[in-house]
């Protein structure tokens, strides 16, 4: 299955070792990318990225890129016009 990280404020998304919240981060992964998940359950899948398997908070992951527009972003929209 392919999916998208999906981080508030295009942050990235930290890749770690075991499906634990404490475990080692394997690497950061930009918000956008697009990921091969292997397994999944719950509240964590175990993805590729970059040759490294790992896990990752399925709450972090969407069928496509959208993000949420922050208070920042409708500023800069609305200093553009």
């Amino acid at each position: 299955m392919k999916t998208f990280v999906n981080t508030p404020n295009n942050g990235t998304l930290n890749m770690r070792a075991e499906p634990i919240a404490t475990s080692k981060v394997l690497a950061r992964i930009p918000n956008g990318t697009k990921l091969e998940v292997s397994t999944t359950t719950e509240t964590w899948s175990e993805v590729t990225y970059n040759g490294i398997k790992g896990y990752v908070m399925n709450k972090f992951l969407g069928e496509n890129t959208a993000t949420t527009i922050t208070k920042t972003d409708l500023k800069k929209i609305y200093d553009s016009l």
